[in-house]
C-alpha cells in the first residue's frame, strides 16, 4: 500500500476514533492498523501523545479552540503533527499530503485553513 492511502487510512482512523465515538478495534480499516507499520506507528503516537499533539495544533489556531474546528480538519491536523513528529517526515511532503485530504473530505476552503495551520506550526519547529 503506497504511503499517501496509508496515510488516508490513519485519518480515517483517528476521524472515527475522536471522542471517543467508536473504539479503535472496532473501526473500519483496523486490519490496516494491524498490518501497516506506518499507519500504527502514526496512529499510536497520536494515541499515546493526544495532549501533546492537541496543545501543539492549539498554539496555532487563531480564534478557534481544537474543539471548535471540524472533525475533518482536527484529524487531519492530529495526523500531520503526529507524522512530523514522530517520523520526521519530510514538511513539505506531510503539508501537500494534508492539503489533499482537507480537499477531499473536507469544505470548500478547509484545505486553506490545514495548509496555514501546519504552515505556521513548519515554521516555529524548524530546526
Amino acid at each position: 500500500m503506497k504511503r499517501h492511502e496509508q496515510r488516508k487510512k490513519a485519518f480515517q482512523l483517528l476521524f472515527q476514533t475522536d471522542k471517543n465515538v467508536v473504539e479503535l478495534k472496532e473501526a473500519r480499516f483496523y486490519e490496516v492498523y494491524q498490518t501497516e507499520t506506518f499507519v500504527k506507528s502514526v496512529v499510536d503516537y497520536y494515541i499515546h501523545n493526544q495532549e501533546k499533539v492537541n496543545d501543539e495544533i492549539s498554539r496555532y489556531l487563531t480564534g478557534y479552540t481544537i474543539e471548535r474546528i471540524s472533525k475533518v480538519e482536527r484529524n487531519i491536523l492530529r495526523l500531520a503533527v503526529s507524522e512530523l513528529q514522530s517520523h520526521g517526515a519530510p514538511v513539505k511532503v506531510v503539508i501537500d499530503e494534508a492539503i489533499k485530504l482537507a480537499k477531499n473530505y473536507g469544505d470548500k476552503d478547509s484545505h486553506r485553513f490545514v495548509n496555514g495551520v501546519l504552515k505556521n506550526f513548519a515554521v516555529q519547529n524548524e530546526g
